[in-house]
């Protein structure tokens, strides 16, 4: 009887560890908005321009003109900078989108 229930709480000790690894590697994987924008703000005045979000996109090679849009919807207020704040939102919208989209793409493969 002890040795089952040792054998028991050595796997839920084993179950808890590897659940952890895992949220600890999730966590990892999520880009931190905070140190994009740092990034992003090339003259660390405590917004993007435009300029600064080109010129740190442009290494990834997307057009200008893709570039600029995604500059504007990242700009909600329209004011010529991105704060952080607008940043993090643009950041949260964006990922809504992707979610939205992975959700559809799932119900259409389970309805064929």
């Amino acid at each position: 009887m002890k040795s089952t229930s040792f054998k028991l709480a050595i796997m839920a000790l084993g179950l808890f560890t590897c659940s952890q690894t895992l949220s600890a590697q999730e966590e990892q994987k999520k880009p931190d908005p905070e140190k994009m924008f740092k990034g992003l703000d090339a003259n660390k005045d405590g917004s993007i321009s435009l300029e600064e979000f080109k010129n740190k996109k442009r290494k990834n090679e997307i057009p200008a003109d893709k570039l600029e849009a995604m500059y504007g919807k990242l700009d909600a207020d329209g004011d010529g900078s991105v704060t952080l704040n607008e940043f993090k939102m643009g950041q949260m919208k964006g990922k809504n989108k992707a979610e939205g989209m992975k959700k559809k793409k799932q119900e259409a493969s389970s309805e064929e």
